[in-house]
Formats: C-alpha cells, sequence, structure tokens
C-alpha cells in the first residue's frame, strides 16, 4: 500500500480550473515511411495492454482518505479502460504543426479525471506530410520529468521491430488496496506524529525560503509573463540541431545547459523588445532539479526542487550573454547545494491534508496578490541520443509540454534532447502572453546569432 507523498499531494491539492498540474509531451511520428502504413487506434491500444504490465504510473488512480485526514493512497486498478484512455483524433488533412498545437492546448488546459488513472494519450493524424502525431498527458503528482522518461523507455522501443510481448497486467503482481477502516486506523498514528514532522521540516525549510528571499527581490516586476493566470492555454515547439548548440559551448567553454539557457534568454529578449517591454533589468527563472537518489529511480512519483537564476535579457552582446548565464548558473548552483535537496517535500509537509487539500487552497488564494513568485520556468531534460519507435513507426521529435503554476507565472520552456536535436515546448496563458510561436521563431533566430 503506497501512500503519496507530501509533494504528490501538493501538486494535487492546488489544481484548480486555471492551473491543470499535468505534464506531457507531443510525439512527432514518420507515419508516411512506415512500411505497416499510419498507426490505428486499436494498435495503440494493444501497444499499451501489453506495456501497463511495465508501468505502474500509468494503472494507479487516486484513493482518498475520508475527510483528507490523512495522505491519500495510490490504488493499482484491476482493470483500465484503454478505449478512454487512447483516443483517435483526426484533423483536417493536411494540418500544419499550428493546428496541432492549437488541438493540444485546448486539452491540455482541462483536468484529468480523479477517478481514473491519470492520464490520456491521443493519436492525432492528418497532419501534413503524411506525419502522425501522439500527444501524452500524466498528472505531475504521478511523475517527474525523470519518472516521464522512464515511461517514454517503456512504451518506446530502439529499433522497427516491437519488443517481445509482455506479460499483462493481470499476470503482474498489483499493490494491495486498503479498506476504508485500515485506511482510517493508520491515519491515527499519522495524525500523532504529523505535528512532529512539520515542526522540523519547518525548523530546516525556513532558513533556507528566508535566503531566497533576495532572489526572489530580482523578479521583473513588468512582463506580462506575471499576469494571472486564466484556464486558456497556448502551445508552440520547434526543434534546434545539438551540434551547432554543442559548437557554441565549445567557443564559449560552457555548457549546452549554458546555451540552452541563453538562447531562451535572447528569445524572450527579442519578444520583449518587439512589444516595447523594458529589458533594463533580468528575468527571474526557476529551474527544476532533479534530486532523485539512485534507489529511487522506478520508483515514479516526484523527486525534484527548484533552483532559481537571472535571464541577463539586458545584455546586449550574445557571446557576453552566454558567458554571463554561465556565470549566473554557477553561481545558483552552488547557492543550490548549501540547501536540502528535500527543500520542496518539508515546505510541503506544511500543509495539510485535511478537508482534501481545502486548507491549502485557502492559503494559496490569500496568497494571489503577491504571486508568481518567479516570471518564469526553464526546464532542460537530457534525452536518448538514437532514434525511438512507437509500433515500429520512428519518433521525429518529442516536445515537453509542462505546467503553469500561480507560483512560476504564465511561461514555461521546457527542452528536451532526442536524438541529434533539441525539441523545444512553450506552453503560455494566451491571455497575458500572445504570439507564443513568436518565441519559438526567436529561439532559432538566437541560435543563428550565437553561431555569427
Amino acid at each position: 500500500m503506497r501512500q503519496l507523498d507530501s509533494l504528490d499531494l501538493h501538486l494535487l491539492d492546488t489544481e484548480t480550473s486555471t492551473t491543470p498540474l499535468h505534464i506531457g509531451a507531443i510525439m512527432l511520428l514518420d507515419s508516411a515511411a512506415s512500411p505497416n502504413g499510419p498507426l490505428d487506434a486499436e494498435a495503440l491500444r494493444r501497444l499499451f495492454a501489453e506495456r501497463l504490465a511495465l508501468v505502474a504510473p500509468l494503472r494507479r488512480r487516486v484513493r482518498t482518505v475520508p475527510f483528507g485526514l490523512d495522505l491519500p493512497y495510490w490504488e493499482d486498478c484491476a482493470e483500465i479502460d484503454l478505449k478512454y484512455h487512447v483516443r483517435d483524433i483526426r484533423l483536417p488533412d493536411g494540418a500544419d504543426d499550428r493546428e496541432l498545437a492549437e488541438y493540444v492546448a485546448r486539452r491540455h488546459g482541462q483536468p484529468l479525471d480523479r477517478l481514473r488513472p491519470l492520464w490520456e494519450c491521443h493519436l492525432v493524424s492528418g497532419l501534413s506530410d503524411g506525419r502522425q502525431a501522439v500527444y501524452m498527458k500524466v498528472h505531475h503528482a504521478v511523475i517527474d520529468g525523470v519518472s516521464a522518461a522512464e515511461i517514454m523507455a517503456a512504451i518506446l522501443d530502439i529499433c522497427e521491430t516491437p519488443s517481445a510481448t509482455l506479460p499483462s497486467t493481470r499476470e503482474v503482481g498489483r499493490g494491495r488496496t486498503p479498506s476504508t477502516v485500515e485506511m482510517l486506523a493508520r491515519s491515527l498514528p499519522n495524525a500523532l506524529t504529523r505535528p512532529a514532522t512539520r515542526c522540523r521540516a519547518a525548523l530546516r525549510a525556513v532558513p533556507t525560503l528566508l535566503r531566497s528571499a533576495d532572489d526572489l527581490r530580482t523578479m521583473h516586476p513588468e512582463v506580462p509573463f506575471n499576469g494571472p493566470l486564466t484556464s486558456a492555454r497556448s502551445v508552440a515547439y520547434t526543434s534546434l540541431p545539438l551540434d551547432a548548440v554543442k559548437a557554441v559551448k565549445n567557443s564559449v567553454d560552457g555548457t549546452v545547459n549554458d546555451v540552452v539557457m541563453a538562447l531562451c534568454t535572447t528569445a524572450l529578449r527579442s519578444w520583449m523588445r518587439d512589444r516595447g517591454l523594458a529589458t533594463d533589468r533580468p528575468l527571474l527563472a526557476a529551474i527544476p532539479v532533479s534530486v532523485r537518489t539512485p534507489e529511487q529511480f522506478g520508483t515514479a512519483g516526484n523527486q525534484f526542487s527548484l533552483m532559481l537564476t537571472t535571464l541577463p535579457v539586458s545584455e546586449t552582446d550574445p557571446r557576453h550573454r552566454v558567458k554571463l548565464l554561465r556565470d549566473n548558473l554557477l553561481v545558483a548552483k552552488q547557492r543550490f547545494r548549501t540547501q536540502s535537496s528535500k527543500l520542496l517535500h518539508e515546505v510541503t509537509t506544511l500543509a495539510t491534508p485535511l478537508l482534501h487539500g481545502m486548507p491549502t487552497r485557502v492559503v494559496m488564494r490569500a496568497a494571489a496578490s503577491r504571486l508568481p513568485l518567479v516570471n518564469l520556468l526553464v526546464s532542460n531534460v537530457p534525452g536518448p541520443q538514437m532514434p525511438l519507435y512507437l509500433a515500429g513507426i520512428r519518433v521525429l521529435s518529442s516536445h515537453p509540454v509542462s505546467v503553469l503554476t500561480e507560483l512560476s507565472g504564465c511561461l514555461n520552456i521546457t527542452v528536451m534532447s532526442y536524438d541529434g536535436h533539441l525539441d523545444f515546448g512553450i506552453l503560455a496563458c494566451p491571455d497575458t502572453v500572445p504570439d507564443v510561436w513568436d518565441i519559438a521563431r526567436n529561439l532559432e533566430d538566437a541560435l543563428a546569432e550565437l553561431q555569427a
């Protein structure tokens, strides 16, 4: 019987109609080159039926304790309705990337059904050049970036011939589901020990939060990214050659991540200048960092923390901009090493599951006038440098589609390296950050500028 931890629960409890908290990806498929033709929904459902034995997070749904007296449990479902979870969508023939992104944006703004395992997979056909796409979303309470990559590895293959058929889910040992009486019985000792746990967490977390106050004061106060979130979402994506990025990083004695951050900084600087926004002070970005230990690989859930750094959008020279990013990130990493790797878990331990998170949502609403705490969220996820295949069809690119939260603002740029390129996924709230495709185009221009 596995319980959610405090961070998993926080990601459930703080979800609202304007902040659905699932993460996802758009995988573009080279279906036109497939010798067996395009993928159909039934074949994709059969694949999931076979692979669910390897992917426990996709078999679980939330089982709450009455009145929220304790942390919820994960219940391993005996039957999963794959006709519900795997959906077949056809766009008008010849649909382009923007039309695909518009479809994904609409779906990404809709919450997942809490009565079922917390994921959906959409097979999208009708794209130009005979392509198809698979858009998948999984609740953030279930996985983080690292465990998302583990799910990807279980569903995809490294060659055109799919792996041998695996045992069905029924043949795999399922976690035992606790009864209501059992959950209530367990909640009593937990309720007695939780106050002491919260006190210890506060003693560890509060000093670090106070030290972070100076970083938070550097947030740019006058950019649309700080605007209030609505339920609308917009999505854009692009890919950049990894070799070109590595050539830039070698020329400045930096890292790939330094260049990725510089590309994002340059793209945002251009976006802001085109709209007459002040670039005289830096943007403050939050960067998710995995704190998963070797023993925690394969366990799903959330094992990450956040690192803060500034993006020097005021710097006019692109080469110097990369060096500034490198220096800023070195300072941020050093500061990050001095804090507890479990900081987010310690902070979220201070919240209570009582009444299924209602107190947490009340506190968040009360703090709304002081949110967000950063201008945007930027994430760089390392991925496989080889072609992968879905049911025998080559995956051309895999663009992350992450989250927007009240804490991190109305813009998220996440990039994943895959098979010789960097696949960017940009998520925004269009009511405050319009023209999100301009940011994608600016990323391409930023790399050309750095190469020059």
